[in-house]
């Protein structure tokens, strides 16, 4: 199972890739996947298993960088959701700019954590990030998109429940369960496999929402051009910290978590509203997949 595991990831990016093109070139299932709340329960299937590969000793070692972690959560809180409002003006539709939005509140990308250890990285400020975001997303997300004019589908309360349904109820447990281990981690293997297969099914419903036009190439600049602004403020929060420290600040800022976003939007303004992250999530994995063979790339030593 071990093994499984090892090659689903190592053929990550082309999977997402696959299963992208699967959703909108065969939509019809996805859809009707999404109306019945699929992209819910595929998000709090993926959560679990991400709650699972962490203890709550290992959350608990993130004191060390405390200062760091609550200097970094209390910017991108602030910074990235204006982000994604700004990156929202290039979008026509209510909708559509509803999915950007949702990218400005959700927290880091479960993968930035896995990245961050293979770049070197400080995993346990990356996984610290993970939890605190979740944490702030599940309480603050509804207000934020309140106080940014967006015209939702649900209630604040509304919102705030289903997060903590398929989002903190579900980390917790697997926290939980890694804690317990009852089976002796016999488990993780076959968890690290649902878990990713969980994400290409999210992104398979995600992506069939998507109605590809010309004119999405400006929903593609938008969702770039958040990207990169990300990614340039997970930079600025990352001067004079050590290399492993910066890693571990720049991939968990600039990668958010399309699968809790596409729930967010779909929750608040609709399933079609979710459409804009599945293009946003294949972005992120491609810029975390460069970012670490940037960040591991040997240096040229002195002549």
């Amino acid at each position: 199972m071990t093994r499984i595991a090892d090659a689903v990831e190592r053929f990550l990016l082309p999977l997402v890739i696959v299963a992208a093109a699967v959703g909108i070139a065969f939509p019809g299932p996805g859809r009707r996947l999404d109306a019945a709340n699929g992209i819910l329960a595929a998000l709090g299937v993926l959560v679990f298993c991400t709650g699972a590969s962490m203890t709550f000793t290992d959350i608990a070692a993130v004191r060390t960088a405390s200062r760091r972690l609550v200097l970094v959560l209390a910017v991108t809180t602030l910074a990235l959701p204006a982000f994604a409002w700004l990156a929202s003006r290039l979008v026509s539709g209510l909708v559509l700019r509803g999915g950007v939005l949702a990218a400005g509140v959700a927290p880091t990308e479960v993968a930035s954590v896995a990245l961050t250890g293979l770049a070197g990285g400080e995993a346990a400020l990356a996984a610290g990030l993970l939890v605190g975001s979740t944490a702030v997303t599940v309480l603050l997300a509804g207000p934020i998109l309140s106080l940014l004019g967006a015209h939702s589908t649900t209630s604040q309360l509304g919102l705030l429940a289903t997060l903590a349904l398929v989002v903190a109820l579900p980390l917790l447990a697997g926290s939980a369960t890694r804690t317990l281990d009852p089976l002796g981690g016999r488990e993780q293997a076959p968890l690290r496999i649902i878990g990713l297969v969980s994400l290409l099914v999210l992104l398979w419903e995600v992506a069939s929402e998507l109605h590809l036009q010309v004119s999405d190439a400006r929903m593609v600049a938008a969702l770039v051009l958040y990207l990169a602004c990300a990614a340039g403020l997970g930079r600025l929060l990352g001067i004079r910290v050590t290399p492993a420290r910066r890693t571990a600040v720049l991939l968990p800022t600039a990668m958010r978590d399309f699968a809790v976003a596409a729930g967010i939007a779909a929750s608040a303004f609709g399933a079609p509203a979710a459409a804009p992250l599945g293009i946003y999530g294949i972005l992120v994995l491609v810029f975390g997949a460069v970012a670490v063979y940037v960040i591991r790339r040997p240096r040229p030593g002195p002549a």
